[in-house]
């Protein structure tokens, strides 16, 4: 099984935490020092404010609408290691069809500000110099690199996890996050 199927799969069962001790098993057994500071460590941001800036998002998006889902997506990450963040976005109809994606590209809510992710500044300057000295050439970087992708992602999905762990949503309603061209989402539904 491809290691993108593997991570498909454990976000379907809602296992972040697993998928993020497995990548960072892989990762540690990897000949490299690049990436290496993705282990052990996750974004800093604190899970009640993240929670407070969704509800703050519902609470935005019911004035105009009745909110039935939010999206979370992260930036691309990995080529735009610059600043990590990301946006929300609000739906009138929830699709509970975890093949069916095509849905999450026409929300209805208007602009909210982004969330700026923090705590793996260190990472980001990894991705920067692999994509400002051309590494994706070098193969003996490669699985490193699709493998730091992975946890990147689960390590901001957790995050939302924790968040939405952390107290109620405003409203009751499905929360879905992952990265901007991942096919991988965790959803928290409630």
């Amino acid at each position: 099984m491809y290691l993108w199927q593997q991570v498909e799969a454990n976000f379907k069962k809602g296992d972040f935490s697993v998928t993020i001790r497995n990548l960072e098993k892989l990762l540690s057994a990897e000949n490299i020092t690049q990436f290496k500071g993705l282990i052990g460590v996750e974004f800093t941001n604190p899970p009640e404010a993240i929670l407070q800036k969704i509800n703050n998002f519902i609470s935005f998006c019911n004035s105009s609408f009745e909110i039935q889902a939010v999206y979370l997506e992260m930036n691309g990450f990995s080529i735009n290691p610059e600043c990590w963040f990301f946006d929300f976005f609000g739906y009138t109809q929830y699709s509970n069809d975890q093949e069916d994606l095509d849905w999450l590209s026409d929300w209805q809510s208007s602009y909210w500000p982004s969330v700026t992710l923090t705590g793996l500044e260190a990472v980001q300057a990894d991705f920067e110099w692999y994509h400002d000295n051309k590494i994706y050439n070098d193969d003996n970087f490669s699985t490193a690199y699709e493998i730091s992708e992975f946890l990147v992602l689960s390590k901001y999905v957790e995050l939302i996890s924790r968040a939405i762990r952390s107290d109620p949503l405003i409203k009751s309603i499905p929360v879905l996050a992952t990265a901007h061209d991942y096919d991988a989402i965790g959803r928290f539904e409630p």
